[in-house]
C-alpha cells in the first residue's frame, strides 16, 4: 500500500494523469487482494482530496 500511495505522489499525486492511473491501479491491487487501509482510509483519502484541490488551484 505505501509503494502504491508513493508512486501515485511521485506522479504528480491525482492531478495528473500518471498519478490518476496508478490510484487507479492500486485500488485494483488492493480489491483483488481483499487488503484494506483500515484506520488510515480516512486519512488516505483526506490527503488525496486536499493534494487535488492544491492541483486545481495551480492549474
Amino acid at each position: 500500500m505505501q509503494q502504491g500511495a508513493n508512486a501515485v505522489l511521485d506522479a504528480g499525486g491525482t492531478g495528473t494523469l500518471l498519478g490518476r492511473q496508478l490510484l487507479n491501479k492500486l485500488e485494483q491491487d488492493l480489491l483483488r487482494l481483499n487488503a484494506s487501509p483500515g484506520g488510515a482510509a480516512d486519512l488516505l483519502a483526506a490527503t488525496l482530496f486536499i493534494d487535488s484541490l492544491t492541483h486545481q488551484t495551480n492549474h
